[in-house]
């Protein structure tokens, strides 16, 4: 402290003016620091209230930003409130942020809306749980035979997109299924040219051998030979 007396006396008049000028500038700048810290903190912790207030508004940015807070987040209050919002917003993109943000906080209800009437809400539901994580199409392939063809498709190219053995013994299944929708038979098997192993031989041989459909015997042969031919390159 007395050093920085003597230096201070040993300034000229104009000096000291510009002393103290820096020291304000240098205060100042702590001040906005201090504040910006505070808002950064705070605002990650919003009221109830305040999600509230964005998710009421009538402009659908805003209540679309509402509903992403509140998932990322993870506010588990509003689950219900999220849950309407996706029965009842009338913003399709509302919809889809609300079913993310439900997905973040209880996947379960999420998984629940697979069951709704409302095809739309149902889509919703689907992509959402998709986007959230890809091995989320495992609640689906759990519904499979209940589900219509587009949605059995859409299914299927999503565990087509994960390309893992996982599915296997599902697509199998599903390949084997002589009452199954023929493009959808094709869509199995053509995954398991990926993803299948030598096990599906005997199963694979069966198809080629019994199945009443000529193109579904080809296929059958074509999957078990880039499944031979996948195992003698490895």
């Amino acid at each position: 402290m007395n050093r920085i007396k003597v230096f201070y006396r040993g300034l000229s008049q104009k000096n000291r003016i510009i002393f103290w000028i820096c020291f304000a500038v240098i205060l100042l700048s702590l001040f906005a620091i201090g504040r910006t810290i505070y808002r950064a903190t705070t605002s990650k912790n919003p009221t109830i209230e305040n999600y509230m207030k964005q998710i009421r508004s009538k402009d659908p940015a805003q209540r679309q930003t509402g509903v992403y807070t509140v998932g990322l987040y993870r506010v588990k209050e509003m689950a219900d409130t999220l849950e309407n919002m996706i029965k009842q917003d009338p913003e399709i993109k509302v919809k889809r942020v609300a079913a993310w943000s439900l997905g973040r906080i209880d996947i379960n209800r999420l998984v629940k809306l697979l069951d709704s009437n409302d095809t739309e809400i149902k889509n919703i539901a689907m992509d959402a749980l998709i986007k959230l994580d890809k091995n989320n199409v495992s609640y689906m392939m759990e519904r499979f035979n209940t589900e219509d063809i587009e949605t059995r498709k859409k299914i299927l190219s999503t565990v087509e997109s994960l390309k893992k053995p996982d599915f296997n013994e599902s697509l199998m299944e599903i390949a084997e299924n002589k009452d199954e929708n023929k493009e959808i038979r094709f869509q199995a098997l053509n995954i398991l040219k990926d993803t299948g192993t030598m096990e599906l031989e005997g199963r694979l041989n069966a198809i080629y051998y019994n199945d009443p459909d000529m193109e579904m015997k080809e296929a059958a042969k074509h999957t078990l030979e880039s499944i031979k031919q996948k195992e003698k390159n490895k």
